[in-house]
């Protein structure tokens, strides 16, 4: 399973946990543990602390009795008024991308990137390796009847900063993410959300994909994304 759904999963079992309007989640930390199938699977969620301005919860997803992902969150009080970050940012293009059109990509289908997401190209691409500058929205219900909430959003979205950014090493070897740190300034005020992503390598087996995230009135936060050369079983 594309780590997109696991994200937002944990992030919707973490808000209901939680209950509380009052707090915005500042932090989330997604470790994906094994593969996760496409199958039955377990949620949980629990409060870890609950004070009078921050609280901390914790989620996992269990296949089969064992835990496959896991994540910790952080919430602090919502902000009152929303000040700096407000830069000028690129327009939402026309065009949807179609990634599942690329003849060199074997995407799932249906999967995630090709078709749970809109995606609108600024610059780069999904298909293709180096940094990329690219307009997303969730396009597909999360919870089956449900709205998502803006948190849930940005959270199921905030794993494509991968395919945005994605790069192969010297051999042309993949590289894949074990886990995803957002941060988050404030929520997004709309469903359209800017990648601009790019990895950094500090060896030619180990990085980390940067992304700056913004929506149509500027920054809302960070994603940070370990990178490692993919088990042979995986790569594409």
């Amino acid at each position: 399973m594309h780590g997109g759904p696991i994200c937002g999963l944990m992030s919707w079992g973490i808000e209901r946990e939680l209950a509380r309007v009052d707090l915005m989640c500042s932090r989330y930390t997604v470790e994906i543990l094994s593969g996760v199938p496409v199958d039955s699977l377990g949620i949980s969620a629990n409060v870890v602390k609950n004070g009078k301005r921050t609280a901390v919860v914790e989620a996992s997803i269990s296949h089969q009795g064992r835990v496959v992902a896991r994540a910790t969150s952080q919430w602090l009080s919502r902000p009152k008024e929303l000040s700096g970050h407000q830069v000028p940012v690129p327009a939402i293009p026309v065009e949807r991308a179609d990634p599942g059109a690329h003849p060199d990509m074997e995407y799932p289908r249906p999967g995630f990137n090709a078709d749970a997401v809109e995606l609108r190209v600024v610059s780069g691409s999904t298909e293709e390796s180096g940094p990329g500058l690219i307009w997303a929205r969730l396009d597909h219900e999360l919870i089956a009847g449900e709205a998502a909430s803006k948190f849930q959003q940005v959270a199921t979205l905030c794993d494509l900063g991968a395919a945005v950014g994605w790069e192969h090493d010297d051999n042309d070897q993949a590289f894949i993410n074990p886990d995803v740190t957002l941060q988050l300034l404030r929520l997004p005020q709309t469903e359209w959300i800017l990648f601009d992503s790019a990895v950094e390598r500090s060896s030619p087996n180990l990085g980390c994909c940067r992304t700056t995230l913004a929506d149509e009135a500027g920054v809302i936060g960070w994603v940070l994304q370990s990178q490692m050369i993919a088990p042979e079983e995986i790569r594409l």
